[in-house]
C-alpha cells in the first residue's frame, strides 16, 4: 500500500489563506476530513492530534517541505494529502526558511510500519531534481497528483513473491546513513534492522602483531543495515543506493552485498 491507494485528490489544495504555522494545520484538518475514511472525525481531532506531534518536533524540514504527520485511535486506513502554498509560510523549518509544500499523513496509530513506509516514500520523492518547483508551479491539483504518482515509480506491485534477497550494507560515512537507511524504509514490503559496530582495525590493534600499524584507538562509526526484499525490488533499491552514494566504486567506506535466499520466513518491526 502507498500513495496511489493512499493520496486522496480531495485532500489536495493549491492556494491558502494561511498565515501562521497554527493556521496551516486548521488547514491542513480540515483538508484531511474531506477524505471518507476520516468521515468519522473532526477538523478538531485532526488538528490536536497534528499539533501533538508538532510540539515534539518541527516536521519542516528543508528546501520548501514539510511532512506534517500523526496517528489516531480507531482509524483504519491511511490518508495522504497535499497542500501547496507558493508563497510560503513560517513553519520552523530546519533551514530557517519558508515552507511551500506540505504532504501530511494521517493514520492509525497502531500501523508504525506502513507509517514509516509512507514517510520514507514521500521523503524520497520530495529529493527527486525539480520536483518542488514543479509542485509550486502547479495550477491544478490533479497535476499534482498526477506527478506525485509517477514519481512513486519506485514503488511496484508484486502480485506473487518470487522470492527475496539478502542486503547486507557496512555504512563508514555517516553522512550517507540516514539517506540509505530510507532507502529501505520507503520499500514494501520490507523488514529492517541495523547493527552498530567497529572496523577491524579497532581489533586489530589489540593484537600484538599489528598494533604498531592502528596508532589511533578510536572507535570509528559503523552501520550495517541489514534488509530482506523482495527480488523484484533489488535493483531498484541498489540503483537508489548508488543515487545517494554517488562514487561507491571509487572511495572506500560503503559496502554493498546482496544475496539469494534460499530460504526465509517472518518480519521484523521497525
Amino acid at each position: 500500500m502507498g500513495l496511489k491507494e493512499n493520496l486522496y485528490a480531495e485532500c489536495i489544495q493549491i492556494g491558502s489563506k494561511a498565515r501562521n504555522k497554527k493556521e496551516v494545520l486548521g488547514e491542513i484538518a480540515h483538508l484531511a476530513i474531506k477524505s471518507p475514511v476520516l468521515s468519522a472525525f473532526s477538523a478538531d481531532d485532526i488538528f490536536g492530534a497534528l499539533e501533538a506531534r508538532e510540539n515534539i518536533c518541527s516536521t519542516g524540514f528543508e528546501n520548501g517541505v514539510a511532512i506534517p504527520h500523526c496517528g489516531i485511535d480507531k482509524l483504519d486506513d491511511f490518508v495522504v494529502g497535499v497542500l501547496i502554498i507558493p508563497e510560503g509560510i513560517d513553519f520552523q523549518a530546519m533551514d530557517g526558511k519558508k515552507t511551500r509544500v506540505y504532504f501530511f499523513v494521517i493514520g492509525p496509530k497502531t500501523e508504525k510500519n506502513r507509517h514509516i513506509h509512507l514517510l520514507s516514500s514521500i521523503s524520497r520523492i520530495m529529493k527527486s531534481p525539480g520536483i518542488i518547483n514543479e509542485l509550486i508551479g502547479a495550477k491544478e491539483k490533479d497535476i499534482v497528483q498526477k506527478r506525485l504518482l509517477e514519481q512513486e515509480g519506485f514503488r511496484k506491485e508484486v502480485k506473487e513473491v518470487k522470492g527475496r534477497c539478502l542486503f547486507l550494507v557496512v555504512v563508514q560515512k555517516e553522512e550517507l546513513f540516514e539517506e540509505i537507511l530510507q532507502v529501505f524504509t520507503a520499500v514494501e514490503p520490507c523488514s529492517v534492522a541495523v547493527l552498530e559496530g567497529n572496523n577491524a582495525g579497532y581489533y586489530l590493534h589489540a593484537m600484538p602483531l599489528f598494533s604498531a600499524l592502528w596508532l589511533n584507538t578510536d572507535r570509528t562509526y559503523n552501520r550495517v543495515i541489514i534488509a530482506v526484499v523482495n527480488k523484484e525490488l533489488s535493483n531498484d533499491v541498489i540503483r537508489r543506493i548508488n543515487m545517494v552514494a554517488e562514487d561507491i566504486e571509487s572511495s572506500s567506506g560503503l559496502l554493498i552485498t546482496v544475496q539469494d535466499l534460499v530460504y526465509s520466513s517472518g518480519a521484523v518491526e521497525f
